[in-house]
């Protein structure tokens, strides 16, 4: 889990156990009510933020130690609240420390398409939060 999350003890996002297989992964979904944006249809930046959580957390299951680089979203059809839903991982590629993943959104029964996310999850050097809050204060300081 994230660790906004880890203190709850369960995914905000809805976000169930993740399977890792080879170089894929697998999770069920559900979007909560409170992520509504439409009727009955989950807010785009819930299907963002999701595909984020699970693309990171599945290579950090993998031992590895990264951050989002960058994140693209196709939206097919719109993305049901409260329904059971599958999300599902590839690597695509990885190119010294970039990673570049895609993941595909599906409700539990049907094979079409939600949603799609490509993009690029970069491995951490050590260090890499430290330099964060030292740039921090420096900025906060001027």
């Amino acid at each position: 889990m994230c660790g906004g999350c880890r203190n709850r003890g369960r995914c905000r996002l809805g976000l169930g156990e993740i399977t890792i297989i080879g170089d894929a992964a697998h999770a069920p979904v559900r979007c909560a009510p409170h992520f509504q944006a439409g009727p009955n249809v989950a807010h785009g930046g819930w299907t963002a933020a999701m595909f984020d959580d699970i693309i990171g957390r599945s290579l950090t299951q993998r031992g590895l130690r990264t951050v989002t680089g960058n994140l693209t979203v196709d939206f097919f059809n719109p993305v049901p609240v409260g329904e059971a839903m599958i999300v599902e991982v590839v690597t695509e590629s990885r190119a010294g420390r970039r990673w570049t993943m895609q993941a595909m959104l599906r409700l539990e029964r049907d094979p079409s398409p939600l949603a799609r996310a490509i993009g690029v999850w970069v491995e951490r050097r050590e260090g890499h939060f430290e330099r964060h809050e030292a740039a921090m204060r420096d900025y906060r300081a001027r």
